[in-house]
């Protein structure tokens, strides 16, 4: 086999590889997806005065999870057991870490768990009204 050719076959082995993982990487994308009531929500967490981690917040019909980058997973958490705190503002110091003065921290109990979650405004009111709508066939017979 002459140098070129062999440099072909490398080349060509290369591009299939690349092919071969960028599938895989889609096929987990749609398969982590599915079952999601709302596109993922950028948020951070926190849990026992930890650093934040970024990651994105995901909610089915009936569960809350958290996915961090590069895949790491918390939760999930099942939504009738989710308590959300009062609301309020970032502390200076977590704003300037995570890079945003308008996020909102969320203190979150489940069962004998408490974590914060920070979420812009919008991804606070849309998890808030998904905690608090009632599930289906959870109390449907209350007038």
């Amino acid at each position: 086999m002459t140098g070129t050719g062999a440099i072909v076959l490398v080349l060509m082995a290369l591009v299939g590889a690349l092919v071969i993982l960028g599938l895989g990487l889609l096929s987990f994308r749609i398969a982590g997806d599915r079952g999601s009531m709302c596109p993922p929500m950028p948020a951070a967490y926190r849990d026992a005065e930890r650093p934040w981690r970024r990651g994105t917040l995901r909610f089915t019909e009936d569960r809350l999870s958290l996915r961090g980058a590069g895949g790491p997973s918390v939760g999930p958490w099942m939504r009738g057991n989710l308590d959300l705190g009062v609301a309020g503002p970032l502390g200076t110091a977590d704003a300037a870490a995570l890079g945003g003065a308008t996020l909102i921290r969320v203190p979150v109990s489940y069962g004998t768990a408490r974590f914060e979650l920070a979420l812009g405004e919008q991804h606070y009111t849309a998890l808030r009204s998904w905690v608090e709508a009632v599930p289906p066939g959870w109390n449907s017979h209350v007038a």
